[in-house]
């Protein structure tokens, strides 16, 4: 059975019940809901388990089906918090030039009908969030779309030459970098009022280059920063927004203290940093802890082992997930494992 037939059968199929809660039933007589249990969890109190989100790109081709799979992931998995990812391109430029660019009143229509029809479908059941990259990753995708890296495909050898590239840009065309990364900063903020207008419960918003092949972390601040801190300023007043630290490096760590991000996300398995080392520099709950590279061969067991430990390490204020999407192509049995690692019965037996 693919993916979407097991989804349309696990959604269709009523009572996914839960298995017995790993923390027993602290917050109370009852299992809590998915709100319940974020708004505990965030607010560091005792839980009947932590609250658990995980997540894959569909890339389909409009907001109807984008909708529908993430309506269906969620009821089939049964995830506290969804993250509704945002497969749509950012426009390109139509002068040829990629940092030619204008702010957009709507950068990405059929991801805000996505959360419209993610909303209405959820009926309040649990948080949505919507998902953006930082002004440093879209303006990275349009340097990719250039003719000259099209034949190239897309190894990591590439995707370095690219960044080399890009980097280089950035430091012989300091005004056209800054010219473009205004503009995607207020194309995304004019997203951002949008998304929280139709009830998105804030972003995950990914930022793509703290880490020294990127740049040094003086090129950050200088490129950068500013603009990542802006998008964050936008989202300062939403319950759910994520400082998702995509590659992450140790030296950039302090950088975001100032950001208004109520959860951080980042990679134990990439980054070597673990969760008590964050700890000890934020206070806010952070997301992670399950090897989301090596997802497809984790047992249940091993799984609970990830989770326990990274809920040990970061207390009370702790979200389940990957450090970040699981691979597209994970079978049901596969994505069901995480789940079941945190008492969940995800579809009938």
């Amino acid at each position: 059975m693919n993916r979407r037939n097991f989804l349309s059968v696990a959604a269709a199929t009523a009572g996914l019940a839960l298995a017995k809660p790993v923390f027993g039933s602290k917050a109370g007589s009852s299992t809590l809901s998915h709100k319940e249990r974020v708004d505990r969890a965030l607010r560091g109190q005792d839980l009947d388990r932590p609250p658990f989100t995980f997540y894959h790109h569909y890339k389909r081709p409009t907001a109807q089906s984008e909708a529908q799979d993430h309506l269906e992931f969620h009821r089939a998995y049964k995830t506290d918090i969804v993250k509704v990812m945002n497969d749509f391109d950012y426009p390109k430029s139509t002068t040829g030039k990629w940092y030619e660019l204008k702010p957009l009143d709507s950068p990405y229509p059929d991801q805000l009908e996505t959360l419209k029809l993610v909303r209405d479908g959820l009926n309040g059941d649990a948080y949505f969030i919507d998902t953006i990259y930082g002004p440093y990753m879209t303006a990275m995708i349009l340097f990719q779309s250039q003719p000259q890296f099209a034949s190239l495909g897309k190894s990591e050898e590439v995707q370095d030459r690219q960044i080399k590239s890009l980097h280089a840009f950035q430091q012989q065309n300091p005004d056209a970098w800054h010219g473009a990364l205004e503009a995607i900063t207020e194309s995304t903020i004019n997203h951002i009022r949008r998304a929280k207008d139709i009830g998105a419960s804030g972003a995950l918003v990914s930022i793509f280059n703290a880490e020294k092949k990127f740049g040094s972390v003086e090129d950050y601040e200088r490129y950068t920063r500013p603009y990542d801190k802006r998008i964050f300023d936008a989202l300062a007043d939403t319950k759910l927004t994520i400082l998702h630290l995509h590659y992450l490096e140790r030296p950039y760590l302090d950088q975001f203290k100032d950001f208004s991000a109520p959860v951080i996300q980042y990679s134990v398995k990439t980054s070597g940093i673990p969760i008590s080392e964050v700890r000890e520099q934020y206070s806010q709950p952070i997301a992670g802890g399950v090897d989301e590279i090596e997802y497809e061969k984790l047992t249940i067991t091993e799984m609970r082992r990830q989770w326990t430990e990274a809920r040990e390490q970061a207390g009370p204020k702790y979200i389940a997930a990957p450090g970040c999407s699981v691979p597209d192509g994970s079978t049901p049995e596969e994505l069901a494992r995480f789940p079941r690692a945190l008492g969940i019965k995800p579809i009938p037996e």
